[in-house]
């Protein structure tokens, strides 16, 4: 009896061990999403977020409200996440248009999106249109909507800003550092050039993932430039003060305007900045605005 008891027990110890060590396994380091997206693992951390009033001392309009809300810097702590190692592609789009007339689906849409508004895109030119480019002149609800229907969401201002920086207090004013964005004669982002042609060919976005100098830390790509991106938040102007030590923010609970991040191919090097706070109003559409997604781990 006491044998047929040992037996028993030592099984279910094997069990419980066996469940330990399978919840106890890291996440891969990288995922194919249901869109056919790469998205690469950002670890769990703690950072300084925020920007510096000296990268704004040559900038003629520092003192806009906008600007000065990139201060201050504090620190957050963010939980381990996936994001879209590219920004979403024109085809990756037009396969989530092309369900959309197929099906007449419309349960990944936002609640409050206006009956009036559908997901088609605006403002935008054959040269913007090749399957590898990213997607752009779509509006916040689109966003939301896309990564919804992905499986995904859009990632909060703090993540975005943390996979673009990378953990703990060095600073890079830019995803790869504090270089120039074409120091060097490197191009590492695209963005709006002084000089005409355009001397990285580009006069709007290029292919998703052409400016490998550019990637962040977590080796995420075309953060400064390429498209502007929009994430979850909220704007408040004053949001930073109240957010010293906090984990995981969320953004405000309202607001007028969406946070945009990242800067476009139509920036100059100010806007491209990590601590950039761009804003929009949900609804318009512009032929600047693009979309990469999160997701939450498993």
């Amino acid at each position: 009896m006491n044998t047929l008891f040992s037996k028993r027990r030592l099984a279910l110890c094997g069990l419980l061990a066996l469940s330990l060590t399978h919840c106890s396994r890291e996440p891969d380091p990288s995922i194919t999403a249901k869109d056919g997206s790469e998205m690469l693992l950002i670890k769990a951390g703690t950072f300084s977020m925020g920007g510096m009033e000296e990268d704004l001392a040559n900038f003629p309009r520092k003192e806009y409200l906008n600007y000065l809300a990139e201060r201050p810097r504090h620190t957050v702590s963010i939980s381990a996440f996936y994001m879209d190692k590219f920004e979403i592609t024109q085809a990756q789009y037009t396969r989530f248009l092309d369900h959309i007339e197929q099906t007449g689906e419309r349960s990944m849409d936002h609640p409050e999106q206006p009956d009036n508004l559908d997901h088609r895109q605006r403002y935008i030119n054959s040269e913007m249109t090749a399957p590898q480019q990213p997607v752009v002149g779509i509006n916040w609800y689109d966003a939301y909507a896309y990564c919804n229907w992905a499986g995904k969401r859009l990632p909060t201002e703090a993540e975005w800003e943390y996979a673009a920086r990378g953990p703990g207090d060095t600073y890079r004013k830019y995803p790869w550092g504090n270089e120039a964005p074409n120091e060097g004669g490197i191009s590492r982002a695209n963005i709006r050039s002084t000089q005409s042609p355009e001397p990285d060919g580009h006069r709007y976005a290029a292919p998703v993932g052409s400016y490998p100098d550019g990637a962040s830390p977590f080796g995420i790509m075309d953060m400064a430039g390429n498209a502007e991106e929009w994430v979850h938040d909220w704007l408040n102007f004053q949001y930073y003060e109240k957010t010293e030590g906090a984990k995981d923010p969320q953004g405000p609970l309202g607001g007028n305007n969406k946070v945009i991040k990242g800067g476009s191919y139509g920036s100059d090097p100010y806007h491209v900045r990590i601590a950039t706070r761009l804003y929009g109003a949900r609804h318009p559409k512009t032929e600047l605005l693009g979309i990469r997604c999160a997701q939450d781990l498993p």
